[in-house]
């Protein structure tokens, strides 16, 4: 398990590093997203919003990498990839599957490091 959970680790805190850099040096083609998704996302990157999303995705993507402050990493990263997926799901379907799969493994590892979450948890 131990080496599952590492490989997941890495595997997630490099894709956090790479869409989070992505977002400053845009080096992948953009997502033709229309309709509302589109003003939606629109307005995200010329607010500044993706910004600081790409800043925390790239901050706590080398957390998991360096295997430091992995729980508050998981924290932050969860709520992001949360709200990617329902933003893929509501505005841009045929390209849910990275967002669902990036979710899954985050949850893999807040299981992984369930005695770390156990008071956030707790009613």
């Amino acid at each position: 398990m131990d080496k599952v959970t590492l490989a997941i680790r890495v595997l997630l805190g490099l894709m956090m590093v790479v869409f989070g850099l992505n977002k400053f040096l845009d080096f992948m083609p953009p997502l033709d997203i229309s309709g509302d998704g589109g003003t939606l996302i629109g307005i995200y990157f010329t607010s500044g919003f993706m910004k600081i999303i790409g800043t925390i995705e790239v901050v706590f993507g080398a957390a998991l990498l360096l295997g430091k402050y992995v729980p508050l990493a998981l924290t932050f990263l969860i709520a992001i990839l949360f709200n990617a997926t329902i933003f893929h799901l509501l505005h841009d379907l045929p390209n849910i599957g990275p967002a669902i799969g990036a979710l899954l493994m985050g949850l893999f590892l807040v299981y992984a490091h369930k005695v770390r979450f156990i008071s956030l948890l707790s009613a």
